[in-house]
């Protein structure tokens, strides 16, 4: 039976202002979108058009953290093989596709880069961007899952 090892919160992919929770379970690691772009849209009244829109942007960060948490807490309610129809941006990567993993760092943000093939004449990179303090946890989690296919710099 599939269970939860570990997770990482608020990995961005794509852009920085994409996140995803990574939810490592015994079988994949499922992609679970977090924050978009797309999930508030900003509107300018004629107060933040006269006064700034400093305060419109403060009320948005809150708007955009409460639709985090609720995600957040509907993701905990539900069973695993149901978190990736939860959402159309939601996805999983089969251990058994990955060819590689590691974390290079580089000179902005550390980066989880996991090498996929499905077939042997195709390849994908996933590129997750984690932040610093999260990297102990991903090293645990990848030797964890997927000891083997772990790459050192």
């Amino acid at each position: 039976m599939e269970q939860i090892v570990g997770s990482l919160f608020g990995v961005s992919y794509h852009t920085f202002d994409i996140l995803y929770d990574l939810l490592f379970t015994t079988e994949r690691v499922i992609a679970c979108i977090i924050q978009h772009p797309n999930d508030f849209r900003y509107r300018l009244t004629l107060k933040e058009f006269f006064f700034g829109h400093m305060l419109a942007k403060r009320t948005e960060r809150f708007k955009r953290m409460e639709i985090a948490q609720a995600r957040r807490h509907s993701l905990q309610e539900k069973p695993i093989s149901e978190l990736v129809a939860l959402h159309p941006s939601n996805f999983e990567i089969r251990y058994s596709e990955v060819t590689s993993v590691e974390i290079p760092r580089g000179l902005f943000q550390p980066q989880l880069k996991l090498d996929t093939s499905k077939l042997p004449t195709t390849r994908r990179i996933i590129r997750f961007t984690i932040p610093r303090g999260q990297i102990p946890d991903a090293q645990r989690l990848l030797k964890l899952v997927l000891a083997s296919k772990v790459k050192e710099k």
